[in-house]
């Protein structure tokens, strides 16, 4: 009987004891065990530069996990020149609590551009997705004693370096990446197409006159040879005609506006340097565009592409910029040819393609269905380029002819473009309401501010010039300005949140600001 009693009790503390694992039990069972599950990552991630050199705040709240259990820093250099530094990537592991609001200052060995990450990790050492973001830290500039950049040229400076860092010479070639960060599977190893590449190369020249009598000149005079290389890169043989290719080898597409921007940064090259290969360049696109680019189709005008689907129709984007290239090759030769091409080129922008309701110009003009030797069908879409491009050629005719009716032409194209593609802005950041350039294509808008530019050296009147200038210092000083020091280009009032930049956008903004510096360094 006492037997009997002692194995009773023993059964009831097995069954106090020792939960049941039946089937009722098994999910509560497998939520505490931390190898099941996944775990979330953490929220609320930033990364920021502090006021001391070298020094990076991270801000994240812990994602909700009773089995969190670790958070991972981690940081990597990626602007890493091998030959000046031997950098290995770093990691913190720190303890974690779930849902908790957190911050740690992160020292980083030197100042570069980093990729930070933060990873939750649960006891089971299961890892979340990763978190990162691109930052460069406050760096104190050493600089001769006396020596300070003007203050537009100081900007242009900065985030030219920037973009040079960010996008060139990634690749085992001398030329522009595409997007930045890189994250693989791009086109030949991820370098820009030419388009890309023009953008990067307008930035450079655009940067090469703005420095011109400082103390940074000779550090870009000491980059033409590798920004010459990288282009060249694209210049291909093809059906035996001399042109730059979308890629660096023959047989794929080409195209004639893709050429003339490229073209138009030679001849301004080579004013800025007087180096024959830079005239020699820019009289290969000309070449192009001349025997190739024009024919009779449409009445005239010049194609938008060559190779591999020839186009028929007749484009604002190849033949408006090819009248400002012929102007531009006239004043550095004096060569009438280029003269008189230039206003050939010039009246069938304003013959055919102009809208004469408003003075900007249409996009393309296809052939006509019974004579393909005349204009037919319009495509009336407008874009800020396309306008800005005639606007410049008319600048540049009037100052080489002296006649009104292009000045005229002139002032009232600008007119239209301030209309369309400027909006009125409130800056909290400047403390001023003006024009700002409108969200949209930056590099459109960057090419239409070369007819801006233009008119204003010929009349000295800032109107246009200070809406330009205003909307690149609130986009310096607002949330258009990046940590990784590049513009949010889509909008430069701020406001927008991007994780890729293209080198075609960013390109075109540095261009601007050297501009402004090139006016800044003219008017002291």
């Amino acid at each position: 009987m006492k037997t009997i009693y002692k194995l009773f009790i023993l059964s009831l503390f097995i069954l106090l004891v020792f939960p049941s694992c039946s089937d009722d039990n098994k999910e509560d069972v497998e939520i505490s065990d931390p190898v099941n599950g996944s775990i979330s990552p953490v929220g609320s991630f930033t990364v920021e530069p502090t006021s001391n050199e070298n020094e990076l705040l991270v801000k994240w709240v812990n994602p909700t996990n009773r089995d969190l259990d670790l958070v991972e820093i981690s940081y990597k250099e990626i602007t890493m020149d091998v030959s000046t530094h031997a950098f290995t990537p770093g990691h913190v592991l720190l303890p974690a609590q779930s849902e908790k609001k957190n911050e740690y200052l992160l020292k980083v060995p030197y100042w570069a551009t980093y990729e930070v990450a933060v990873v939750a990790i649960n006891k089971a050492g299961k890892r979340s997705v990763a978190k990162s973001r691109t930052v460069t830290p406050y760096h104190e500039k050493e600089e001769e004693p006396g020596i300070k950049l003007p203050a537009m040229l100081e900007r242009a400076h900065s985030y030219m370096t920037s973009v040079i860092a960010l996008y060139f010479g990634k690749s085992s070639r001398s030329c522009w990446r595409s997007n930045y960060p890189y994250n693989g599977g791009a086109y030949w190893d991820g370098d820009a197409l030419v388009w890309g590449q023009g953008a990067g190369l307008s930035a450079f020249v655009a940067m090469r006159e703005a420095a011109k009598g400082s103390e940074i000149e000779n550090e870009y005079k000491s980059m033409d040879e590798k920004m010459f290389t990288g282009i060249q890169y694209f210049c291909q043989m093809d059906r035996n005609i001399l042109a730059y290719s979308v890629y660096p080898a023959a047989g794929n597409d080409r195209f004639f506006d893709d050429n003339v921007w490229i073209g138009l940064d030679m001849i301004d090259w080579y004013t800025e340097t007087n180096e024959m290969r830079y005239l020699t360049q820019a009289k290969v696109v000309w070449n192009y565009l001349k025997d190739h680019g024009w024919d009779e189709t449409c009445g005239g005008g010049i194609h938008w592409k060559e190779l591999n689907e020839p186009s028929t129709s007749k484009h604002s984007c190849s033949t408006g910029p090819a009248a400002v290239l012929g102007c531009k090759m006239y004043l550095a030769t004096h060569d009438q040819e280029y003269l008189d091409w230039a206003i050939k080129y010039y009246d069938y922008m304003i013959n055919v393609l102009q809208d004469k309701s408003d003075h900007l110009f249409f996009d393309n003009v296809r052939p006509n269905t019974e004579n393909p030797n005349l204009p037919g069908d319009i495509e009336k879409n407008k874009y800020s380029y396309n306008s800005g491009q005639p606007l410049q050629a008319a600048c540049l005719l009037y100052k080489i002819t002296g006649e009104q009716k292009y000045l005229d032409e002139a002032y009232a194209i600008a007119k239209s473009c301030h209309k369309k593609w400027f909006m009125p802005y409130r800056s909290k950041e400047l403390n001023l309401s003006f024009n700002i350039l409108s969200p949209g294509h930056a590099w459109f808008n960057t090419i239409m501010c070369r007819g801006f530019f233009e008119l204003y050296s010929i009349d000295n009147d800032r109107k246009y010039i200070d809406d330009i200038e205003k909307s690149l210092l609130h986009a310096w000083s607002s949330s258009c300005h990046q940590s990784n020091n590049l513009l949010n280009d889509d909008d430069l009032r701020g406001g927008t949140s991007k994780n890729s930049w293209e080198i075609l956008m960013q390109g075109a903004l540095v261009e601007l600001y050297a501009r402004l510096a090139v006016l800044e360094r003219e008017n002291r």
